[in-house]
């Protein structure tokens, strides 16, 4: 049999296969199966293959010793006082000696064994790598990286498990082995693992306590389970075993030893997650118990929310009271994207005759309200409850609906928790109003640094990560958005974010997989963001029938969500969708509140620009050049990248759109629309012009150009006006001639006597020449470039 061999192991073997003379001092280390036999067992052969005698346990005290014997010893470690002397003075009659050592076992190597030179190889847990390795060298099976993976996983990486995993027919079969193994454990033996695989397998207080034993009769039960191979590093339990265990040992048994356990570290005042997260799991009940769910929820919230949720809901069915739970419950599913439950909670608060209570639970409610897109509502209850903190959030909110005008005084006092956090969201969207984006970006990004240091987001309307994310893109500072919102914690509304930063800089294929990691239930903004970014991929990807499939989905979270400040993304993609499907009579009381919340707030140039960029190219597809002149003029001052590059960008549009291409002037303005990173913006200017051109240079020139700004690079002008025509072969160009006549694949086929898979394949490779895509297109492209002969 073939072993899965180290790369040390590996040279060593090869040595003593090409040179069995030379000196070889080793000592093998790892814990149990690991396999430290094996390894030697396969130095052995290879020794005894080059005709070198090999001194064993078996034959330690054999006299005399065959001259340039090499001595191989398996657990060292383990050898009594006088088989220990024998060691040591053979050690010195040869130089060829290979030794396995235990890390932590009772006994110990030898001092006199380990001289200058000796060599120390470590075995370590297989990867996935190795397992797929192991398997394909060894067994002759081919293993897909999902395969070695899950092995991987359930075995810890340790190559005794594994190897066994490989050879059986699944896990059952493996599993009914390992019940063996734990049946010669004993009852000590078992319970250990149980302790183990609860993540508390070091702690020899509470395994003295969960074992029953004294403290100095623990080691040797841990020494028993080491040796028998079951643990992987760190005596962690491999999941495996685990789940051998949990059918091995009843769930009775289970319980006693885990509500032991439990109860020691409650009174202990040490950490209970693992443990507790096992007695939810079996579903126990009891005074102990609930105690420890409560105190595990409290340690899951920051890194687990949706388990300490759970552990939330475990404990108040088991007894806890719901009033007393509600706040740390509701900030858990608040966190853990569970809206409905969080508002549950706020509500039973509400109805509670304690004013703390009350007043929390308008803070619970008023939050979550206004997290799912409420803000109107959300912003009466938090007022309601009368903490400052609390009252500051309002205000955000009534900025945010247009209620109330930046740079209005704060409300003095002592602030709770979360109330500096709330202080800093504030002034960073009145900064965002006042004309100061800079500002309004710093102070917004220090605000979410705030919350992640001091988990205080989850008490606010809002991530502050992704206000800072949705300024940051409305000023058109994508990698800012970017760069926020992959730092934050994750969730569907950061990734739907996500989404729109790359959509809007013009990364569609980004922009699509963030859409299908959103996951869901939404809340109504949620809602809005998702279909709005779903409608502008389908535009962006020049599909009308996709457009028009997902409109309805579209509108009606529009028609649930209240328009405000922070949704005026989605609004704008929904207005030029229905100008598309020839719907703007639907979006025209949204748009008619959404431009009145603004010139409340004084027509905020950074809040406006995309919405006024979207009214253009609504107005834009309804052919009403007036009202797409209208939309630029609040351009005409901006200052900055973004407001200049729109409008020249919109008028230059509107230039083409009547019949006047300028090359010059249409590449002068994609060009600053790609430096305000806005790529597809570009491409799609310069490709508008290039099928409007009649002359075949500027098209040439402006379709590479169009796709050099969709591939994020820079325009460059055409070296000669026939290069694209030029490069196409002569049967590509009689099939250029076909196409612009509106042939069909089968047609030119026909004609050309060839099949329609050989025209399409000829299609793919003119399409690439001159990096164009769509039927329209290319023919008005091969157009201009065989016109003189068509």
């Amino acid at each position: 049999m073939k072993e899965l061999l180290p790369t040390q192991l590996r040279d060593l073997l090869t040595g003593i296969a090409t040179r069995p003379a030379d000196p070889v001092r080793v000592i093998l280390s790892g814990p149990p199966g690991h396999g430290k036999s094996t390894m030697l067992s396969a130095i052995g052969r290879h020794y005894r293959d080059a005709g070198v005698a090999v001194i064993g346990r078996d034959t330690l005290a054999e006299h005399p010793v065959p001259p340039g014997a090499a001595i191989l010893l398996d657990d060292a470690d383990t050898l009594d006082g006088a088989a220990r002397a024998t060691l040591v003075g053979l050690a010195g009659a040869t130089d060829r000696l290979v030794l396995t050592h235990t890390p932590g076992a009772s006994g110990a190597l030898a001092a006199e064994l380990i001289l200058p030179g000796t060599r120390h190889i470590r075995l370590t847990a297989w990867t996935a790598d190795d397992i797929a390795r192991f398997a394909q060298e060894t067994l002759g099976r081919s293993l897909t990286r999902d395969q070695a993976a899950s092995a991987q996983r359930a075995t810890a990486g340790l190559p005794r498990l594994v190897t066994h995993w490989l050879r059986l027919s699944g896990a059952g079969e493996l599993i009914d082995e390992l019940r063996s193994e734990l049946d010669l454990l004993g009852e000590p033996g078992r319970t250990y693992l149980v302790v183990a695989g609860a993540g508390s397998g070091r702690d020899l207080e509470l395994l003295a306590a969960a074992l029953d034993l004294d403290r100095d009769d623990v080691s040797a039960v841990v020494t028993r389970v080491r040796a028998a191979g079951l643990l992987a590093a760190g005596d962690s339990v491999p999941p495996l075993v685990v789940r051998a265990l949990r059918e091995h040992v009843g769930v009775d048994r289970q319980l006693t030893v885990l509500v032991r356990m439990l109860d020691v570290l409650l009174a202990a005042g040490q950490p209970v997650l693992p443990v507790a997260r096992e007695l939810l799991r079996l579903g126990a009940a009891g005074e102990v118990v609930r105690a420890g769910l409560e105190a595990a929820a409290a340690e899951a919230l920051a890194g687990d929310p949706a388990l300490a949720a759970d552990l939330y809901a475990a404990a108040a069915r088991g007894g806890s009271s719901r009033t007393r739970l509600a706040h740390g419950w509701a900030s858990a599913s608040v966190r853990a994207g569970r809206l409905d439950t969080a508002l549950a909670l706020g509500d039973e608060l509400l109805n509670s005759a304690m004013p703390e209570d009350r007043t929390r639970g308008a803070l619970v409610a008023g939050t979550v309200i206004a997290r799912r897109g409420d803000l109107a509502r959300g912003a009466e209850l938090l007022r309601w409850s009368g903490e400052p903190g609390a009252r500051r959030l309002a205000d955000l909110a009534g900025i945010a609906l247009g209620e109330a005008r930046p740079g209005e005084p704060e409300a003095a006092g002592p602030l709770p928790a979360y109330g500096h956090v709330a202080g800093q969201l504030l002034d960073g969207i009145r900064e965002s109003v006042s004309g100061r984006p800079e500002a309004a970006l710093a102070t917004l990004l220090a605000a979410a640094d705030s919350a992640a240091a001091g988990g205080t987001g989850h008490l606010l309307p809002d991530s502050p990560a992704a206000l800072a994310a949705l300024v940051a893109v409305h000023a058109a500072e994508f990698d800012l958005a970017h760069g926020v919102l992959t730092r934050a914690a994750g969730g569907d509304r950061h990734t739907l974010l996500l989404g729109w930063t790359a959509m809007l800089r013009g990364d569609l294929a980004a922009a699509g997989t963030h859409r299908a990691a959103v996951r869901g239930p939404l809340a109504p903004r949620d809602e809005l963001f998702l279909h709005a970014l779903e409608l502008g991929l389908a535009r962006r990807s020049d599909t009308p029938d996709a457009v028009r499939a997902r409109w309805p989905a579209a509108y009606e979270a529009m028609m649930r969500q209240p328009v405000d400040l922070f949704t005026l993304l989605p609004l704008g993609e929904l207005l030029v969708a229905a100008a598309r499907v020839e719907e703007s009579f639907r979006v025209a009381s949204h748009r008619a509140r959404a431009v009145a919340l603004l010139e409340r707030l004084g027509s905020p140039a950074l809040w406006s620009a995309w919405l006024n960029w979207s009214m253009f190219h609504a107005a834009v597809v309804t052919g009403d050049r007036e009202t797409a002149r209208e939309t630029l003029r609040p351009f005409a001052s901006a200052t900055g990248r973004l407001g200049p590059a729109l409008a020249a960008a919109g008028d230059t549009w509107l230039a083409v759109l009547g019949g006047t291409v300028d090359g010059d002037a249409v590449l002068a303005a994609a060009e600053q629309l790609h430096r305000a990173g806005l790529r597809w913006d570009a491409a799609r200017l310069a490709g508008q012009a290039a099928i409007r051109a009649t002359d075949r240079t500027a098209m040439v020139t402006l379709l590479r150009a169009a796709k050099r700004f969709s591939a994020g690079g820079t325009a460059t002008p055409a070296t000669t006006d026939t290069a694209a025509a030029t490069t196409l072969t002569p049967r590509e160009r009689d099939i250029g001639r076909l196409v612009v006549e509106g042939h069909t694949y089968r047609e030119i086929g026909e004609q050309l006597h060839i099949s329609g898979k050989t025209v399409e394949h000829h299609m793919a490779r003119i399409r690439g020449k001159l990096g164009v895509t769509g039927r329209r297109t290319i023919a008005t492209v091969l157009r201009g470039m065989l016109g003189e002969t068509v």
